[in-house]
């Protein structure tokens, strides 16, 4: 049986809209407050894109532990442009995610 925290972010994958809502909050919480003893959460990869004039889109893939067992979120989130746009409701996105190990060529 999978530990409870971990059960909840795989029941919450999928979630998703065009403002924050009690879903995106419950989210935020998780990964970002809640650290019950046996619990951690940690960044394993960041990125952030320019989308214009408007917004940017930051995305994060969390690596969640609890009781031995680890899972990955990446939770993305539209971004304002301005400070203007500050504390706007913004699109956002969560799923789970896995780890794949691949092989790039690069040329320099």
């Amino acid at each position: 049986m999978l530990p409870e925290i971990i059960t909840k972010l795989k029941a919450l994958s999928g979630a998703g809209g065009d403002d924050v809502n009690d879903e995106y909050w419950e989210i935020d919480e998780i990964l970002d407050a809640y650290k019950p003893d046996g619990y951690s959460t940690e960044v394993v990869e960041e990125s952030f894109e320019d989308g214009g004039r408007w917004s940017n889109y930051r995305t994060q893939v969390y690596k969640v532990e609890q009781s031995g067992v680890t899972a990955y979120f990446e939770l993305w989130r539209e971004v304002p442009a301005t400070e203007m746009q500050e504390g706007q409701d913004c699109m956002w996105g969560f799923n789970e995610v896995l780890p794949v190990e691949k092989t790039v060529i690069v040329y320099e």
